[in-house]
């Protein structure tokens, strides 16, 4: 009977000692985001995702993406990534945009709001200096085009600085308009004063050429002649006799994306919001120029659909944020070349 007695307390003994093994091991190789391999502990993530990263695919509904729109298919080169802190802060407000309950639950091309989710909770998570992870982890739709090879032309945007005025003077003469509520003249009546005094005037421009390079870029910082600045986003946009006019609106003290959530540099790109949804994540083959703008090759770049653009119309352009003022704007000239985008969703 103690013999019996022994062999049980020997076995519940090396039972324990197993569990404990296993969750001590579980502990240590869970993937840690931070120095290019690891934790994010603070970053904020949408809503319910860490249930919908759990969730089995099949109750997330059959995918079902436009395939005008997207192919299924790997990229020709598995790409080497890293973690940087401005990727970081795309996610994070990645993240936070697709918590929001006015968020379709299913977006352009088909493309499911939890998808979406369920691939910035993969991303947090993955060690991307291994580049064989992102294909184990994620299906990529290669984006579709009529140019050769799919290719997408990709440019860069950014956000000018604007000296204006908050009342009309001799030297501010071109308004800045926010959108009336009801009866927009087509672009040609407005250019010719159609909206003159109906109160809509946000600032006072010096040129029209400065107001059509802010339209052109979607947003702008004005700075007053008392030295405060104010960020004016894209409002809405009308086309017609004259071509297009692009109204604006005052946004908080950061770039809005699509006058919605904040851009990052080097990350948030504009889109045809028509074919791409915002908050989808994508891969991006960037041309890489040399100083004459030859092509020397390509890199990889993971990218956040925050924005759209008045120029950006079909999926055969893309638009690259670049930041602010003469900064943003060297780095802007520097992108006009064309490459490849995929989509990205959780593996299937």
């Amino acid at each position: 009977m103690r013999t019996a007695k022994r062999v049980i307390l020997l076995d519940v003994l090396a039972l324990i000692v197993c569990v404990s093994t296993i969750l001590v091991f579980g502990y240590l190789s869970k993937p840690k985001i931070g120095n290019g391999v690891a934790n994010v502990p603070e970053m904020p993530t949408p809503g319910n995702t860490a249930e919908i990263a759990e969730m089995p695919a099949a109750q997330l509904g059959p995918r079902q993406v436009s395939s005008k729109v997207l192919i299924k298919g790997i990229p020709d080169t598995t790409p080497y990534l890293t973690f940087e802190p401005d990727l970081l802060q795309a996610m994070v407000e990645q993240a936070n945009y697709l918590r929001r309950k006015d968020v379709k639950e299913r977006g352009a091309s088909g493309i499911q709001k939890a998808e979406m989710q369920r691939t910035i909770e993969l991303l947090q998570g993955i060690n991307l200096l291994d580049p064989s992870v992102l294909l184990t982890t994620f299906d990529f739709y290669k984006v579709k085009t009529d140019l050769r090879n799919d290719r997408v032309r990709m440019t860069g945007y950014y956000t000018p600085v604007v000296h204006a005025s908050r009342v009309q003077t001799p030297e501010h003469q071109v308004p800045m308009l926010r959108a009336p509520e009801s009866g927009i003249p087509n672009p040609a009546a407005i250019e010719a004063g159609a909206l003159d005094g109906q109160g809509l005037e946000l600032a006072w421009l010096r040129s029209r050429k400065e107001l059509r390079n802010a339209q052109l870029q979607g947003n702008c910082l004005v700075e007053f002649p008392d030295g405060k600045r104010k960020y004016f986003g894209f409002g809405r946009s009308v086309r017609g006799t004259g071509g297009a006019y692009v109204f604006f609106k005052a946004v908080d003290e950061k770039v809005l994306g699509a006058g919605t959530f904040p851009l990052t540099p080097r990350y948030s790109i504009a889109v045809d919001l028509k074919y791409i949804p915002l908050g989808a994540t994508l891969l991006a083959e960037l041309p890489d120029l040399d100083a004459s703008g030859h092509l020397k090759g390509y890199t990889y770049r993971i990218l956040f659909a925050q924005d759209r653009g008045g120029a950006i119309l079909t999926t055969k352009r893309m638009d690259l944020y670049c930041g602010i003022g003469l900064k943003g704007l060297q780095e802007a000239r520097k992108i006009n070349s064309y490459g490849r985008l995929w989509v990205m969703l959780p593996k299937r």
